[in-house]
């Protein structure tokens, strides 16, 4: 057998890759380096398409990755500035936070939120267990965040709350899911597809943080077509190639100020003839959002080479 096919990695395990070929799973290896002149397209990642050549039943060689479309990035640090590439050729990012246990963050949504305009990529935010909570509690944010073009709505894995909302706009899709440890990720892709194969956890009820049940990135395939991505939940979400000046272009109602404020390279802090400063005091800009611009802002570098 010496077939070559195309198909899509699934899951990354040392140095074994879950390929989809044809709609059926295939384990697969890279024999040697993948010869690229881009050295990124040596390194075969989840969510890339790859030309398999088929060497026996259910098993294969990587021989290329084809072309990236786009990509989820964050940052590794270490002793040098390093990117780690989460997952490529992803349609949207699917933000859930959870409403109680953990509690809700928007520091970390808005993180989240700038990952995704640095990567064009449309963001849809979900707040989990809601049956926890009031959901008029998030009124204010899910008017602020839909307002400025973000879809958002409310689940419950537990109870079913949402579920047709969420499979309607994962359908077609690659959807990578991200959002705090114990949030209820893997839940929720469980309470669609009570089929896979997915370890569910539980919060920890001293500290209140989640309990990392997904411990490598894995693309599980949807029966009503798309593909969800599963990502380790992050305590400490680095923002990849993104410094201090670059920041105020991926908080989307900032840039639509940015040419009314008195100076070309305002940051938004102190500037004097500031647009957006004047918008927060006007009730425009929710506060706690320009709140974590500020606190996301003093965790940049100005440079790959500053220290911080």
């Amino acid at each position: 057998m010496d077939e070559r096919r195309t198909g899509k990695v699934l899951k990354v395990t040392r140095k074994v890759y879950d390929v989809m070929v044809d709609g059926r799973p295939v384990k697969c290896v890279v024999r040697g380096r993948l010869s690229s002149a881009d050295s990124e397209y040596r390194t075969v990642r989840v969510g890339d398409d790859v030309q398999v050549r088929l060497t026996g039943p259910g098993e294969g060689v990587i021989e290329a990755i084809l072309p990236r479309r786009s990509r989820l990035s964050r940052v590794v640090e270490s002793r040098a500035y390093q990117e780690h590439i989460v997952a490529t050729n992803i349609d949207q990012i699917l933000i859930i936070m959870s409403a109680k246990n953990p509690p809700f963050k928007s520091g970390l949504l808005d993180r989240y939120l700038v990952i995704a305009e640095k990567n064009e990529l449309a963001a849809v935010i979900c707040v989990n267990k809601i049956d926890l909570a009031n959901p008029a509690d998030f009124g204010h944010y899910e008017t602020y965040y839909r307002r400025i073009g973000y879809p958002f709505f409310y689940t419950s894995a537990t109870e079913g709350t949402g579920l047709e909302q969420l499979k309607a706009v994962l359908q077609g899709k690659v959807t990578a899911l991200v959002g705090h440890s114990g949030v209820g990720k893997s839940s929720l892709i469980k309470a669609l597809e009570p089929g896979l194969d997915i370890k569910v956890g539980q919060v920890n009820p001293k500290t209140r943080k989640g309990q990392h049940t997904t411990t490598s990135v894995q693309l599980f395939p949807l029966s009503f077509g798309g593909y969800v991505i599963d990502t380790p939940g992050v305590r400490e979400l680095g923002l990849w190639n993104i410094f201090k000046k670059d920041l105020k272009q991926y908080f989307v109602e900032f840039r639509e100020l940015e040419g009314a404020c008195q100076f070309g390279d305002c940051l938004h802090v102190s500037e004097p003839g500031c647009a957006v400063r004047a918008a927060v005091e006007a009730g425009q800009i929710l506060p706690e959002r320009y709140k974590n611009y500020l606190a996301i802002l003093n965790s940049l570098r100005s440079a790959p080479y500053e220290r911080i």
